[in-house]
This record gives structure tokens, sequence and C-alpha cells, in this order.
């Protein structure tokens, strides 16, 4: 998995967006935006996309992780209960800008990533220092 580009699966978006943390973008520059980030994510490897990192010296980070779903909020852990999708240990985030994430999980191949919330204000996992 770690060599091959990223593909892109849809069937698992979460489309109840009354949730602060699954508001798919309602704007045309928004969902490009998204898109953008997605086209130019499927030019890497999976290894070049886990290795870009983020944050100054003190906070230095992936970019891109796996976060165990014991780590997220509550509400969020219950809703991926409701998809049917609670079988999952850990989701994958795509940190797009200061505070959006793009949330989801691998299925198949383990290559191919399956969005299910785009998280706008960082809702699903906030930050410990905040």
């Amino acid at each position: 998995m770690i060599d091959q580009k990223p593909a892109w699966g849809f069937a698992l978006l979460d489309r109840d967006d009354n949730h602060p943390w699954s508001m798919w973008p309602a704007d045309r520059d928004g969902l490009m935006a998204l898109l953008a980030m997605l086209q130019e994510m499927e030019r890497l490897t999976w290894r070049e996309v886990r290795d870009q990192m983020t944050g100054g010296h003190r906070r230095r980070g992936p970019k891109h992780k796996s976060i165990p779903v014991d780590h997220i909020i509550p509400e969020a852990q219950a809703r991926l209960a409701e998809l049917d999708l609670d079988d999952f240990p850990e989701l994958f985030r795509f940190r797009h800008g200061n505070k959006g994430r793009l949330w989801g999980v691998f299925v198949g191949g383990h290559h191919v990533f399956y969005p299910v919330w785009w998280d706008p204000e960082h809702k699903v996992c906030p930050s410990k220092d905040k």
C-alpha cells in the first residue's frame, strides 16, 4: 500500500450535515478547494502523503495521519456506529489548511481511502492544548 498512489471511494460519505464535524462545503469554492487537495494527494504515493510534516520546531508532526477511534469525540464515535463503521479501529485524516480535516477509512486493498466527514472546524479530534 505504502508505495501505491491514493485512490478514492465515495460510498461511505456521511451526508447528514446535522453535526458540526460533518459539514461538506455548500459553496463551489469550498468544494473545489477540497477536490484540489485530493487531486494533489493522488499525485503522491501513500509514503509521500504520510511523510508530509506540519508545525514549527516545538509542534512538528505528521500533516496527515491515522487516529485511533477512541481518541475522537464520543459523538463522532456514536455516529460511526450509526453508519455501521464502528468496526474500524482507526480513522485516517487529511489536514487541509489550519483547521480543516478530511476523515475517512481504508477499505479493500488499503490504498483506497473512503472519506466519511469533512470537519472544517477541527471538532472530531480537537488538539489537546485547546
